[in-house]
């Protein structure tokens, strides 16, 4: 896995998940750790193998894709974790996902790493500013994927975590996981008004296309609600 510098003090480490990397006055913090002990590991030896000591790790949701390699980084590096509020809870009380994805206790298939991950402490509830590593950092609300998404932005780049997905992932999974559908659409909203040079998910690399994500992402949520109301709608034979 390696490091990958964006603008300014922003990288990632491309992946399954795209885990972002802050970096300054020696330091950086994670943006999400992956999936499993098998990403985060290979993220950590990617900071030793650059002399970087990880001061800190920030989730932008609860789920286990963005948060399995927590355990890991916590017992390897001590980074204390950093969450948006109700993601924390989840983060700590990761017996949730599952539940919610099932409604009850759930059945074996679901009750993996795929969706239950390794809970962790969190250290600090994100407020909307924040500095880490000396950069300074923005956080902004960007739920509807999950309870409590945030996106997290230095002066030049966005990381989005899911708040968008690529058009080739809408073609190949055309119906989403959406928690809240209404604060996806008010997050689509307050995308449109960001203006940074580059914007990064955990699931695509960084482009400085935000429009053409945000009509790909809009397109998919209205052929999602129109297939819903087309299969609710009584047939008129």
């Amino acid at each position: 896995m390696d490091l990958v510098k964006i603008a300014g003090p922003a990288h990632y480490l491309p992946g399954r998940v795209n885990i972002g990397v802050l970096i300054g006055e020696g330091q950086a913090a994670f943006i999400d750790t992956g999936l499993d002990e098998g990403a985060a590991r290979k993220a950590v030896q990617a900071l030793e193998q650059a002399h970087l000591r990880l001061a800190a790790v920030i989730n932008t949701h609860a789920h286990a894709d963005h948060c399995g390699g927590n355990a890991f980084v916590r017992k390897r590096t001590g980074a204390p974790i950093y969450a948006p509020p109700v993601e924390a809870a989840l983060i700590q009380h990761t017996e949730f996902e599952p539940f919610f994805l099932f409604g009850a206790a759930p059945f074996k298939a679901i009750d993996s790493k795929w969706f239950h991950a390794t809970p962790t402490p969190v250290a600090h509830i994100l407020d909307a500013r924040i500095t880490l590593c000396g950069v300074e950092l923005e956080v902004i609300p960007a739920a509807g994927h999950s309870m409590n998404q945030v996106a997290i932005l230095t002066p030049e780049v966005a990381f989005l975590a899911d708040a968008l997905m690529a058009p080739d992932i809408l073609e190949r999974y055309p119906i989403q996981y959406c928690y809240d559908v209404l604060a996806h659409r008010a997050t689509l909203e307050r995308l449109a008004g960001l203006r940074r040079d580059w914007y990064v998910g955990a699931h695509f690399p960084p482009t400085q296309d935000l429009q053409s994500l945000l009509d790909a992402n809009r397109a998919n949520l209205e052929r999602t609600a129109a297939a819903v109301l087309d299969a609710l709608t009584p047939s008129a034979s």
